[in-house]
């Protein structure tokens, strides 16, 4: 009886420090930056929607609730999770968490980011994963890139904006939009430009402003193709083709798909094709421009086909 009654009090001991030593997520920003402040810690966000996103479900199971992702991150990182669900919130917490998303260039989830105390981007990625391991590769780069960028900011002058260019620039492009206070850091550092790095900055800075103003027209493609059209007109050095790149990712194929769920006869679909093949002579690069076309005119050799498999995708998705 003693033994019984010794091993279950062992058990709920053991039950209640589990318990205990379960990792906390934050769901506020400022907290979450003055803990890791106070602590000497980076901030690892998860954005995610919780009741709807697969793939944030996967991660979540898969990496995040494990016992080894919470020994990864206890002395490293303060969790944070910006969480925009289906389910009802609060306006003004919705508001705040769709601001931090526009904040820091957040265009899928899940996105997870490790960030300074302070906010800055030390590293990212998008979507699943399917181990512990493979997650925290990635958070080990971060927070390497971390370290790199205080040594950086030891130095001065030239000395500081060539590091932290070099760091920059190993940044994904994706991140490099949220970097603005990084690239202004790089260009107070070097005021004459001795390095010669002003216009490529200025040339991923308006990218940035760029996709500020097409994500704040988000789904109206009429709107979005007007503001791409205009930046193609004063597209800076190298940046032409990444303009390019993003119109046909936000608009020109969401329209185009649109169209043909919408499609309601073979006409719809003539006009559906006229405008893909329109785009395409003016927003591919000449180097594909023939071959795409091609492939276009190929796809809708068969406009009732198409517009069949149109109909059949729309009911599944219903």
């Amino acid at each position: 009886m003693f033994k019984r009654l010794f091993s279950l009090g062992a058990a709920a001991i053991l039950c209640l420090h589990s318990h205990s030593a379960a990792a906390e997520w934050l769901s506020d920003m400022r907290a979450a930056r003055e803990q890791a402040a106070q602590e000497g810690k980076a901030i690892f966000v998860n954005f995610t929607g919780s009741d709807w996103c697969a793939y944030c479900m996967n991660l979540k199971k898969a990496v995040l609730s494990t016992p080894e992702f919470e020994t990864y991150t206890a002395d490293k990182l303060v969790l944070l999770e910006v969480d925009l669900p289906r389910a009802p919130l609060p306006p003004a917490v919705r508001d705040a968490r769709e601001q931090l998303c526009r904040d820091y260039g957040v265009r899928a989830f899940p996105t997870c980011m490790v960030l300074s105390s302070d906010g800055e981007i030390w590293g990212a990625f998008s979507g699943s994963r399917p181990d512990v391991a493979s997650t925290t590769t990635i958070l080990d780069e971060a927070l390497a890139r971390g370290q790199q960028l205080k040594a950086a900011r030891e130095l001065s002058g030239e000395q500081r904006a060539s590091a932290l260019y070099h760091i920059y620039r190993e940044l994904p492009r994706n991140l490099r939009m949220a970097a603005e206070a990084l690239e202004k850091e790089i260009v107070e550092n070097d005021p004459h430009d001795t390095l010669g790095l002003r216009a490529e900055l200025a040339a991923d800075k308006q990218m940035r402003e760029l996709m500020t103003e097409v994500h704040a027209y988000h789904r109206n493609f009429r709107k979005q193709t007007e503001i791409f059209e205009r930046y193609l007109a004063e597209a800076l050095p190298g940046n032409e083709e990444h303009i390019m790149e993003r119109k046909r990712a936000i608009v020109i194929f969401p329209s185009l798909n649109l169209m043909l769920l919408n499609a309601q006869n073979t006409e719809d679909v003539q006009r559906a094709k006229e405008y893909i093949l329109r785009e395409a002579a003016i927003s591919y690069p000449e180097s594909i421009r023939a071959e795409m076309i091609r492939s276009l005119e190929k796809t809708f050799s068969d406009p009732q086909a198409l517009l069949q498999k149109a109909q059949s995708m729309k009911n599944r998705a219903r």
